[in-house]
């Protein structure tokens, strides 16, 4: 696909869309696309601990993403764009999981146009990266991470719902958003973890992560 030799450019033309006003050209990509992408993490990634995958956009116009470490995303970093996995591709068609579930229904509700248009419409900005944590992977499985969108209970993000990833081991054929049962309002259960936080917004309640310091691709693309 063209655009794959240049990630800054590739990740630029997805900047430029997601910061539009009305972001019409995003919700546009997203109805012709997948809904999910393999990542595999080697030690090092592994290791990383946090994971900053960007949203970019080739040539071709294909939605596809570049994976750096967290602590290797910044400005002075000189081989920044060397530093982590490129290119992962947003599969071509959306997949829809039977079954029931609290994770399944946040998959499918990515794949229902008018839940993610709507969604899509009322952000002030369409994500363009996603910090992940990587403590729940295994090294060298393959792992579905699929676009979902879940219950906002986020304060500093106001729509119904949010974007998230739910992430299954292929390997296992297991998710592994899921906690051990813990009490919840209806009684005991499992509990599910957020896997990526969606940025913008920056400066998220309680999350530095969030910080918009902690992004040097951004910070280049804005000089």
């Amino acid at each position: 696909m063209a655009g794959l030799s240049t990630p800054s450019t590739s990740i630029e033309n997805w900047k430029a869309l997601a910061q539009g006003a009305p972001i019409d050209g995003i919700v546009s990509l997203f109805q012709k696309s997948g809904n999910n992408f393999a990542l595999t993490l080697n030690e090092k990634m592994k290791a990383a601990k946090r994971l900053h995958i960007y949203f970019s956009l080739d040539g071709s116009e294909e939605i596809e993403f570049f994976v750096i470490p967290a602590a290797d995303d910044v400005s002075t970093n000189k081989s920044i764009y060397s530093s982590g996995i490129y290119p992962l591709p947003l599969s071509a068609t959306k997949t829809t999981i039977s079954g029931d579930g609290e994770l399944i229904t946040w998959i499918n509700n990515w794949c229902n146009d008018t839940m993610r248009d709507n969604w899509l419409m009322k952000v002030s900005n369409a994500p363009q990266v996603l910090v992940i944590h990587t403590d729940d992977f295994t090294v060298n499985d393959e792992h579905l991470c699929y676009l979902a969108l879940r219950p906002n209970s986020n304060a500093s993000i106001p729509t119904k719902n949010r974007m998230d990833l739910v992430i299954q081991n292929t390997v296992t054929n297991t998710f592994i958003n899921v906690k051990l049962e813990a009490a919840t309002a209806t009684g005991i259960g499992p509990s599910y973890r957020d896997m990526a936080r969606p940025v913008p917004p920056f400066g998220q309640e309680n999350h530095a992560s969030t910080d918009e310091t902690n992004f040097g691709v951004l910070s280049l693309l804005g000089e």
